[in-house]
This record gives structure tokens, sequence and C-alpha cells, in this order.
């Protein structure tokens, strides 16, 4: 247990750095360009690559490597496994230039399958119609729907009053015209946050052929983070696991400042079109989330060499190495079952588009904070599981150590993940302010995206927990089982996504809620699955570590929420300074109450630190 707390307090301090400068960039793009549609149509067109990655690339693929690697370095030595490393790497570099190809050529189909269809608006202003300014609502005759001759619907409406924010690319989308019926009066609105029933909101029609451009321009992306990942994989099974999350920060960093150069160069306002320049930004990104890895590779006796290890046999392509084909027949079950949480997000994204401008947005920014204590422990131990418990199902006696190694790797996340899931659950909206309220992003941003992380909390543990035990099931060789409850949970996500917005008219937080409870719920499989499969799970180590963790967690929800009641009243009214000093006090004394209260209650993760810190103290 020292060794692998050890290496995931090095691993969460490098995924620290990279969810850090993560959350700088999410900054950046909500300061320049605010929740609105440019940035929806930036986020969804990044959403379909980096969806990719996180499934095939730094999800399925990653693991099923790194295990199999592993496996091949204990056995083997290193020769055999950087051998492996050249066919994987070959393969790997054939299939994504392929993808790329295929989504440089489908991203105007794949964006017009997200977005909601919608007429061109055909305006007229009705003769009699008084002589008033321009208004943001005005009401409407609606006179049917047309197609031009370019192919495009058009949607005819006479105004009664003057409405501001209409150009010749304003639209409407086309499921909201399906109830009215023709000479109907309707209220048309250009307020991106309006959700009055019996509104048509009108929107530039420009957000969906932006997406598509940034779509096109973003999809190489996936090349440099398959590439990234499976260097990370590499680097962890020789014991190194601080850079290749450092590279993360690379590619946030570079993203930020090229971002910025070229967006400027652009359009000096920031105005959609500066987007381009952040497009361009994160190709730039992953080739350096890529390149400062190579050294290291280098240095550990990686040479690049050409070795696709296939061969044309009876018809079809067949491979030359059965470790290789383990890798791959990993890989394919672990996609579907690591990839579940970011379905749902890509599922989110796309029921997202139906809601008021900026839904997307408070999706993306509330889930990197979700993600923050996630990465910081849920994914760290995972990655050090991973080569762990691969090695020791291949030592004699080493099964039985498993549970056991679980146990504790699950009370260890769930000592930082319980006060993280408190304070997002219960501060929520106070810690989107602090974060992102600022230039265009407003208090009713902050408070948007607040619920929507609210939401994301209740799922944070099974989260966590999650990232521990998937890629469990690599080591083990057994990852069909999880990728079925994958699919049967994709299909609830739809079902209860579609009854939230489409059905009953709710907002972005139902959605959010959807992916909470699809989380939890797998989290709980994977634990009692393994239970069957090790045996079980070492539940006098895990059970009563739990109970204790779960009895400082209750203090601490009391003390946020008595906070929340007498302290934080009116606070996205309050200047940053005094907003950041608030939470500041706040979050200490929550800290203080937390240790304290585990201190009490004897939680094991703070009795071991305390007694090795004495320990070093007395040397």
């Amino acid at each position: 247990m020292p060794s692998l707390q050890r290496n995931s307090l090095i691993a969460t301090a490098a995924i620290f750095c990279c969810r850090f400068t993560g959350l700088l960039r999410e900054i950046t793009y909500t300061a320049l360009f605010g929740a609105t549609g440019a940035l929806d149509a930036f986020l969804t067109a990044f959403r379909v690559p980096n969806m990719l990655r996180d499934m095939f690339a730094e999800g399925a693929l990653s693991q099923s490597f790194t295990s199999v690697m592993s496996k091949e370095e204990q056995t083997n030595g290193s020769d055999a496994a950087w051998k492996l490393a050249h066919r994987i790497v070959s393969q790997l570099t054939s299939l994504m230039l392929v993808i790329v190809a295929a989504g440089v050529l489908l991203a105007g189909i794949c964006m017009q399958f997200l977005y909601p269809e919608r007429a061109v608006l055909q305006v007229e202003l009705h003769e009699q119609a008084p002589a008033l300014s321009p208004q943001r609502e005005a009401m409407a005759e609606y006179r049917g729907l047309a197609r031009g001759e370019n192919g495009l619907q058009k949607a005819r409406v006479v105004l009664e009053t003057p409405l501001s924010g209409l150009s010749e690319q304003s639209s409407v989308r086309i499921d909201a015209l399906s109830s009215l019926r023709i000479g109907e009066r309707v209220k048309l609105t250009t307020l991106r946050s309006s959700r009055e029933k019996g509104t048509l909101r009108v929107e530039p029609r420009t957000f969906p052929d932006l997406a598509v451009d940034l779509c096109r321009i973003m999809w190489p992306f996936i090349l440099f983070a398959s590439l990234s990942a499976l260097s990370m994989g590499v680097l962890n099974v020789f014991g190194v696991f601080g850079l290749p999350n450092l590279a993360s920060a690379a590619f946030n960093i570079t993203t930020i400042v090229v971002g910025i150069a070229i967006g400027w160069c652009i359009d000096p306002s920031f105005g959609a079109n500066a987007l381009y320049g952040f497009g361009v930004a994160v190709l730039c990104g992953g080739a350096a989330q890529l390149g400062v890895q190579l050294p290291k590779l280098r240095k550990l006796g990686y040479r690049p060499h050409w070795d696709i290890g296939l061969r044309w046999q009876g018809g079809r392509l067949r491979f030359t190495d059965p470790r290789v084909r383990a890798v791959w027949a990993l890989m394919i079950p672990g996609a579907i079952a690591a990839g579940i949480t970011q379905l749902n997000v890509f599922i989110n994204t796309s029921f997202a588009l139906y809601l008021p401008a900026g839904a997307v947005t408070a999706l993306s920014c509330a889930f990197h904070l979700w993600q923050l204590p996630v990465a910081l422990f849920g994914v760290a131990v995972g990655m050090v599981v991973l080569p762990m418990v691969s090695r020791l199902s291949l030592t004699r006696g080493g099964s039985g150590e498993i549970p056991v190694r679980l146990a504790e790797a699950l009370r260890f996340v769930a000592f930082f993940a319980l006060p993280s899931a408190v304070l997002l659950g219960l501060w929520g909206e106070e810690i989107v302010s602090i974060f992102f309220q600022r230039g265009r992003f407003d208090a009713q941003a902050s408070a948007l995206c607040g619920r929507v992380l609210s939401a994301y909390s209740l799922g944070l543990l099974g989260y966590a927990g999650m990232k521990v035990l998937q890629p469990v099931f690599m080591a083990l060789e057994k990852p069909w089982a999880p990728a079925g409850l994958a699919l049967v949970a994709f299909g609830f996500s739809i079902a209860l996504n579609y009854t939230f917005v489409r059905v009953l008219g709710l907002g972005a937080t139902w959605l959010a809620l959807t992916t909470a409870l699809i989380t939890t719920l797998n989290f709980l499989f994977f634990f009692f699955y393994l239970r069957h499969l090790l045996g079980g799970m070492a539940s006098g180590v895990l059970v009563g570590g739990l109970v204790r963790i779960a009895g400082a967690g209750l203090v601490l929800a009391v003390f946020c929420r008595l906070v929340q009641l007498y302290f934080f009243q009116g606070f996205t009214d309050h200047v940053f300074w005094v907003r950041f000093g608030l939470i500041v006090l706040a979050g200490c004394g929550a800290g203080v109450v937390y240790v304290v209260s585990a201190l009490i209650l004897r939680v094991p993760e703070l009795a071991s630190l305390f007694s090795k810190l004495r320990a070093r103290l007395s040397r």
C-alpha cells in the first residue's frame, strides 16, 4: 500500500497541474466568449474528437496496452515489450489517419445530426406596425414554412412591432414550429436565456456552420491525442506517472497561448470568428502533448520503428503477433465500458442544443470542475492500480492480494472524493463564480452552471470509484461484462434525457443528473461483479473505513449548509476579491472540520498519514 499511495500521490500532483491548466483554458473560453451560442458551437465541435480520444485513446487503448505490455515486460523482458510497442504504434497511426480523413469528410453530417434543424426567418413588418424602436421581444403572425431555391427551409412571419437583433441569417428551430398553425400569433425573442412557454427563440444560423468548420479543423487532434495516450501507457509500465500527466498541461497552456494569439489576429474584439484561432490552437496543443513525452521514451530505450504486424492471408488481414491481437481484443469492449460517461456527456451535448443558448457551455464548465477531484484521485489511483494488478495476476498467490489492494485503493479515493462531492454539491454556484464569473460570463451563467455542477456532484463518488475499478477488468482480461452494462446504460441515458428535455421541457440540470445516475449504477455493477470474480472484496478492510469517512462527510455537509445559509448570502453580487476571500475562509473552515472529524472517527487514511509525518519528524 505505501507504494500505491506514493505513486498515486505523484500521479495526483501531476494531474493537478493538468486539471488546473485545463480550468484556466475553460476560464479563457468563457471570459472571452461568455455562455453564448458561439462558444456552444466550439465546444460541440470539439466534443466529437475529444469523446473519441477519451473513449479509445486515453481510456480503452491506453489501459489495454498498459495491461498487456506490463505482463510482457514482466514475463519476457524490455526488448519484447518494446517490440510490442512498435507494432501497436504502427497500427494505431494507420488507423487514426483513416479516422481523421473520415472525420473531416463527415463533419458536416455529424454537426447536422447534433444540431436541431433550423429554418431561416423571412420577416415582414406589419403595415400598421407602430413606429417604435426595436425591442428584444415582439409579437408576430406565423405564415408557414416554404423551401427556398437553395433548399433551405424558410419560416415566414409578419412582425407587429420591430424586433432587435435580426439579420438575414436569423433562424428558428423547425421542431418549435411543428405545433403552430398558419395565422397563429406567437412571441419572438432574441434573448438567449428565454424559456417562456409559447415563445420562439431567434438564433444566428451561423452557429451550426461555425461548428462544422471548427470540427473539421480540430478533428486531426485525435491522432496526436491517441499517440500521446499510448506514450502515457508505455511510461506507466516503466513506473513513470508524473510526466505523462504533465503532458496534458502542455496541451492546455499551448491551446491558451496560441489560441489567444491567433484569435486576436483574426478578430481583436474576440467575436465568433476568433474561435477559428482556438481551433488551430487545439492541434498545436495536441502536438505539444505528444512532443514532451518523446525525450523520456527515448531515454527508456524506445526507438521509432515501423512494424505494422499485419499480413494478408485467406482474403483478409491477420495479426502476426498474438500479443497485439490481445491489446485490440481488450480495447474493443473496454472502449464501450470506459466510454459510457463520455457517451453520456456527448448525448447531453446533443440534447442541450435544444435548450437556451449557453446550456452546452454550462454543462462543459461544470463537467470540468466535476472531473477535477475525479482526475486527481480516481484516475491517478486507477493508473497505478492497473500495472500493479496486471503483475499480481501473474504471481503465485497474487490473486488473493488483489481484493485487499482494491479495497485500500477505494478507501483512499473515498477519503478525498466524499468531501469534494459535498463541497461541489452545496457550494456549486459559489465555486463556479470564483472560476468563471468574469468578462462575458455573468452571474446568471454562474447560477445555471452551479445548478448543473450540484447535479453532477451526486455521481462523483461513483465516477471516482469507477475510474479505479474499470482498469482492473483489463488487467484480469474480463472486459465484456462491463461493456454489456455500458450498452444498457447508454439506452437508459437516451431515454431519460429525451424524457427530461423533449417531453417535460426541463433544463440542463437534469441532463447532468442523468450522467450522475448512470455513473453511480456503473460503479455498483463493477464493484459487485469484481467481488464475484475475486471471491470477495476484503470487506473487513473496506467497510469500516468507508463508514468512518461517511461520518466525517456528514459533519462536513452540515457545516457547509450552515455556511451557505448564513455566510454566502448574495455571493455572486460581490466583486471577485470579496468572493475569493469568502470562499477561502469557508474552505479552510471546511477543511478543518473534515480533518478533525476524521481524526475523532479514526479514519485509517488520515491516521496513516499522521503516523508517517510523526515518524519523519522524529528522524
